[in-house]
């Protein structure tokens, strides 16, 4: 459980729900589970979540007025253990957030609300081991707020991982854009559930979703699902999703340039989720989410 990596200048370990360690910077602290950034200039936090079997963490994120912070994540959850997190993003501030999830099992509940002019990019590189549940829900509370969900998932063996995101648009002028990546292979199982939300009166909104699996054997089990609920006329709302099986003609090709049956299906595993990156406009996301996919073929 204690297998994990610093990587930045300024952190905070979290174990079972207790400050383990940190070196934070000027104007951003932690208290009574509340992390609290007000820093004048951009910074990067990394912040690392440790749970044991069967424990439960509750742990909020409040980003204030103006702030700029790029967080980088590390989830390492234990079986039957659940991470419920609560993000408030405040007036014009800007986050970009990247979560490798290191976990053997657990779920993650996650509520992360925008206020006005607010930015969320989020990138998840949701490549762990074991069953997992993702429930993450992003609350457009601002006028002209944006989020941007972006995930690569892979589930292997007899894995059995369920992702619900949602994005829903409680104030006019604001935008939400998901773009989701699975690869399921061996027996592996993988739900996608994608919900864009526009309420009546969120007038010049846009809502769009991208949600695509590939699987690789018979036994898999796949779904991609996407939702959209529109209460209001004049906004932009589209969803594409697709669940398809690997290339054969596209395998037998790499292997005929002497690649083995695994190096193949590997190269092709991480090709499939690497445009995940290529819709990133931060060089911290890419950077992570880059380093974090080179691990699939491994």
């Amino acid at each position: 459980m204690n297998n994990y990596t610093l990587s930045s200048q300024f952190y905070i370990v979290l174990y079972n729900g207790e400050c383990k360690e940190s070196h934070l910077p000027d104007r951003v602290c932690y208290h009574d589970g509340i992390i609290t950034f007000c820093n004048i200039s951009p910074v990067e936090v990394q912040i690392i979540y440790l749970l044991d079997k069967h424990q439960n963490m509750n742990v909020s994120l409040e980003i204030e007025k103006q702030t700029e912070v790029n967080i980088i994540e590390s989830r390492i959850l234990s079986l039957g253990s659940k991470l419920d997190r609560k993000i408030f993003i405040k007036e014009d501030a800007i986050v970009h957030l990247f979560g490798e999830n290191d976990s053997l099992d657990g779920e993650i509940v996650e509520d992360i609300h925008l206020l006005d002019n607010a930015l969320c990019q989020y990138g998840y590189a949701e490549l762990s081991d074991g069953n997992f549940k993702g429930v993450y829900h992003y609350y457009l509370d601002g006028e002209g707020s944006e989020a941007k969900v972006r995930m690569a998932i892979l589930s292997k063996q007899n894995e059995d991982k369920h992702y619900e995101v949602l994005i829903q648009h409680n104030k006019p002028h604001t935008y939400g854009q998901m773009d989701n990546y699975g690869v399921v292979k061996d027996e592996g199982k993988l739900v996608i559930d994608g919900i864009g939300t526009i309420t009546k009166g969120q007038s010049g909104s846009a809502s769009h979703q991208n949600n695509r699996i590939m699987v690789f054997d018979e036994k898999c089990k796949a779904s991609a699902n996407p939702f959209l609920y529109i209460d209001e006329y004049d906004v932009k709302a589209s969803h594409a999703a697709g669940v398809g099986k690997m290339d054969e003609e596209h395998l037998y090709y790499l292997q005929s340039r002497g690649l083995t049956k695994k190096q193949a299906m590997q190269l092709i595993t991480y090709g499939y989720l690497r445009p995940v990156i290529e819709v990133i406009d931060n060089d911290m996301l890419k950077e992570r989410f880059e380093k974090a996919l080179s691990k699939v073929g491994e």
